[in-house]
C-alpha cells in the first residue's frame, strides 16, 4: 500500500479523521508514516499552547550581546535595551509593563499628490468561476487544515532558527517506531538427506499474528535433473500432501486451514521429474520429522 499523502497526515495531526480502516493499519506499521505524523502532531502542541499557562524568563544580556554581533550593529547598539534607564521624567516611560522597550509612536504620513489621470487604469482580472457541482465544504476544510499545517512548520523552523543565534535548542526526540508482529514458531523438524543426496536443512512452522500457519523450508539446492517439490506425510507414509514447489531458499508455503499436522508430521521435499505425474516420485531428496515447540 502506498503511503499516506501530506493533507491525510496534517488533517489527522490537527484531529480529523482524515483516513480509512486500511490507511490506519498501514499507518500503525509505517515507520515512515507514524514518524511524520509524530513530528506533525508535536508541532501542533507547540503552536497551540495556551500562552497565559506559559511562565517567559527574560532573556540575560548575553543573549541581546549575540544578537549585535551576529547582525553586525553598531557599537552605539550595543547596550542590551532591556537594561536602558526609563527616561527621568516618567518612571515607566519607554517601557511597557513587562518591562520592554515601547513601541514608538506611529505618525501619519502626508498625502502624496494623486497621479497623472492620464495615467492609464488596468480593469482587475475576474477571477475564474467556479465549476459546476464544486464542493466547497470539504476541499476549502483541507485547505485550510493545509495551510494551518504549513504554517505552524513554518513558524516552528523560525523559532528554531532564533535558537541557533540565542543558544542551542533542545535536542530533538527520536519517535519510538512501531513493532509488527512477529510470526511464532510452533514446531520445527531437522531435513537429512536421503539416498545419495548430502543436503541438510530446516523445516519450521510458523503460526502468524492472523492464526494463519505457514511452513517455512530451508534446504541448499542440489543437482537433479527435476523440480524439487514439498509434502507433509503421514507416520506410516500411506498418505501425503503436496504444499507446492521448492524454488530457491527458503520457501514458504501456506498450510492449508483444515490440516491436521499431527495426522501429517513427517516433511518431505522430492525429487519430481517433468512427466506431468502428479504424485510422489519415491525419490527423496530429504525428510524430517515435526515437533512441536515448548
Amino acid at each position: 500500500m502506498k503511503h499516506l499523502d501530506d493533507e491525510q497526515l496534517s488533517l489527522l495531526a490537527l484531529g480529523e479523521p482524515a483516513v480509512s480502516p486500511a490507511e490506519a493499519d498501514h499507518l500503525a506499521f509505517c515507520s515512515e508514516c507514524s514518524g511524520t505524523l509524530a513530528a506533525l502532531e508535536r508541532t501542533v502542541r507547540a503552536a497551540t499552547v495556551d500562552p497565559a499557562e506559559v511562565e517567559l524568563a527574560t532573556p540575560g544580556p548575553h543573549n541581546w550581546a549575540a544578537i549585535h554581533q551576529a547582525l553586525g550593529l553598531s557599537p552605539e547598539q550595543a547596550q542590551d535595551p532591556l537594561s536602558r534607564d526609563p527616561s527621568p521624567e516618567s518612571p515607566t516611560a519607554g517601557r511597557t509593563t513587562a518591562g520592554r522597550p515601547a513601541a514608538a509612536p506611529v505618525t501619519s504620513a502626508p498625502p502624496t499628490s494623486a497621479p497623472p489621470t492620464s495615467a492609464p487604469v488596468t480593469a482587475p482580472t475576474p477571477l475564474r468561476p467556479r465549476a459546476a457541482g464544486a464542493r466547497a465544504g470539504s476541499g476549502a476544510r483541507r485547505w485550510v487544515a493545509m495551510a494551518a499545517a504549513a504554517g505552524i512548520v513554518v513558524g516552528a523552523a523560525a523559532v528554531w532558527a532564533g535558537y541557533s543565534v540565542l543558544g542551542r535548542g533542545p535536542e530533538a526526540v527520536p519517535s519510538p517506531t512501531p513493532t509488527a508482529p512477529r510470526p511464532v514458531v510452533i514446531a520445527q523438524a531437522p531435513l537429512q538427506p536421503l539416498a545419495s543426496y548430502t543436503a541438510n536443512g530446516k523445516a519450521l512452522v510458523e503460526e502468524l499474528p492472523d492464526g494463519t500457519r505457514q511452513l517455512v523450508v530451508q534446504l541448499p539446492d542440489s543437482r537433479i535433473n527435476g523440480f524439487r517439490e514439498v509434502w507433509v506425510i503421514s507416520p506410516d507414509l500411506s498418505k501425503l500432501v503436496s504444499l507446492g514447489v521448492l524454488d530457491g531458499e527458503p520457501g514458504v508455503f501456506a498450510i492449508p486451514e483444515g490440516l491436521d499436522l499431527a495426522e501429517y508430521p513427517i516433511v518431505d521435499v522430492s525429487n519430481e521429474p517433468f512427466d506431468g505425474n502428479p504424485a510422489h516420485s519415491s525419490d527423496s531428496i530429504a525428510r524430517g520429522e515435526l515437533a512441536t515447540e515448548n
